[in-house]
């Protein structure tokens, strides 16, 4: 999948979404019209057509900028992928899911990787965060041929990083510490200080380097030839950090946007 084949996918996705929040109004409308023909529908109605119509928005704004790079889409054929621990900088988006699917780009528009839950039952699209956060939070971490590279166990206090090849596996437990959020497991310790508008989270090792940075509206004008979005998140690396370091990040970032486009 590339930038273009996510656009389009997201658009798609967005319509469902528009139609489906039309259903429940329908349904409401036939019934209070023959049982209360007395009841304010505006007031039933109103949350629905809302979010219909926010939903149908989102279509033609992913729909405009899936056309926008449509010439684009074939200019890197031949070019090999790189592993999803290689690049110091990746892009990074959020595909509509239950809780949640991270897609990882390179900064020529293709996807080198996937970190998305791997329980996505359907039913749990219409369940509030209170109701799911009692399912089990196992998350995969994949490459562009969807291989499990390794597997997030989320829980209350830490997070459990299993390596598919055995590599590795580690948990790492996290806390607060006044405004900082900590992330240690013996002989590692990161912490990222807090943002108010979640525009720039900052990766400190135990010395206070900056070893790795989530942030939004900083937008190369090259890379914005394929990502029509510019507050797309970008998420550089320290180019000495190892690729199990990485991998640390990674789960510390899964971690935090468990329900970012629930």
């Amino acid at each position: 999948m590339d930038i273009g084949h996510y656009y389009r996918k997201t658009a798609d996705i967005s319509l469902n979404a528009s139609l489906a929040a039309l259903i429940p109004p329908f349904f409401f409308l036939l019934f209070l019209i023959n049982k209360s023909p007395g009841t304010n529908l505006i007031l039933i109605l109103f949350p629905f057509i809302i979010y219909s119509f926010l939903c149908h928005q989102m279509y033609l704004l992913n729909k405009q900028r899936a056309a926008e790079i449509v010439e684009r889409r074939f200019n890197n054929k031949g070019k090999a992928f790189l592993s999803l621990l290689c690049p110091s900088n990746v892009l990074i988006a959020f595909m509509p899911a239950p809780s949640l699917r991270m897609v990882i780009f390179d900064p020529e528009g293709r996807q080198i990787g996937e970190i998305r839950d791997m329980k996505m039952w359907k039913f749990r699209w219409f369940l509030p965060y209170f109701l799911d956060f009692f399912f089990p939070k196992r998350i995969g971490i994949y490459d562009h041929n969807d291989n499990l590279e390794a597997s997030i166990l989320i829980h209350k206090k830490g997070i459990q990083i299993s390596c598919a090849n055995d590599s590795c596996n580690e948990t790492i437990i996290y806390k607060k510490d006044g405004s900082n959020l900590v992330y240690e497991n013996g002989c590692i310790r990161y912490s990222i200080p807090k943002t108010f508008f979640y525009t720039d989270f900052q990766v400190l090792d135990e010395k206070s380097k900056r070893i790795a940075r989530l942030r939004k509206g900083w937008m190369p004008l090259e890379w914005g030839k394929q990502f029509k979005d510019p507050n797309t998140p970008i998420l550089s690396f320290n180019e000495s950090l190892t690729a199990k370091d990485k991998l640390r990040v990674y789960a510390i970032f899964a971690a935090l946007f468990l329900y970012r486009n629930h």
